[in-house]
């Protein structure tokens, strides 16, 4: 099932609401979750049920689009600007928006936008995983249909095989579907070392160095060329 983000859209003008609408119902992952014509109630919405995107024109009667972003308490992970005057779009940037779209917002203008909001939200819902999982010292691995919590203190190794990887670790051997670069990524800054292509390992579980072999939990593993610099760099 495709993952749907809430979208909060936020203009003066109904017409230019009901294109944006119209516009976003062409994706799947997008969902209007409220539209308003005042500034001042989307605020409070939008503090209160914390969508994903926000579209908001700049220029509205009494506070403008730009005073809207500042005004929040909660500020949502993207910001899509809208407007008819070019000239606001560096105004915009300064708030840190996600995007700029000039009305009459064209089709595809609009599509490359949302594309790049669907692939920018999917990866920071991913890195959020990733960092309460090292808040919590521990990562969740899938054994077929069953999942389990290990943690991080627990693991000395973890192996590439094929379209798998055998963590090794105090409490014993784990075989999980998943790609050793994706577990790289899920262990940045967890104080795990890539070796070789097909070995990541813990640094405080290296006990000895053998020329082009390391000593981890009692095994001899190799170092490659290619990493053999940046394990230098921390041992």
């Amino acid at each position: 099932m495709t993952k749907q983000f809430t979208c909060v859209i936020v203009d003066d003008e109904e017409l230019d609401r009901l294109s944006l609408q119209a516009q976003a119902t062409r994706f799947s992952f997008l969902a209007i979750g409220q539209s308003f014509s005042n500034a001042l109630e989307a605020a409070e919405f939008i503090n209160r049920f914390q969508p994903d995107i926000v579209f908001a024109d700049i220029e509205m009667p009494g506070i403008t689009g730009l005073q809207l972003i500042r005004k929040l308490t909660w500020q949502p992970p993207a910001v899509v600007f809208t407007t008819s005057h070019p000239e606001f779009a560096l105004e915009g940037f300064e708030v840190e928006a996600f995007d700029y779209l000039l009305k009459p917002i064209q089709a595809d203008r609009f599509a490359a936008c949302a594309n790049r909001l669907k692939d920018f939200l999917t990866m920071r819902a991913k890195a959020g995983v990733f960092d309460s999982e090292q808040q919590s010292g521990s990562i969740v691995i899938k054994q077929g249909y069953d999942k389990c919590k290990l943690r991080l203190a627990e693991i000395h190794y973890i192996e590439a095989m094929k379209d798998y990887i055998r963590i090794v670790a105090a409490s014993g051997q784990y075989l999980v579907l998943e790609t050793l670069g994706r577990m790289q990524d899920r262990l940045a800054g967890a104080g795990f070392i890539r070796i070789h292509r097909s070995y990541l390992v813990s640094r405080e579980k290296i006990t000895g160095i053998m020329g082009n072999r390391i000593i981890v939990a009692g095994m001899e593993l190799p170092v490659g060329k290619l990493f053999k610099h940046s394990l230098d760099e921390v041992l």
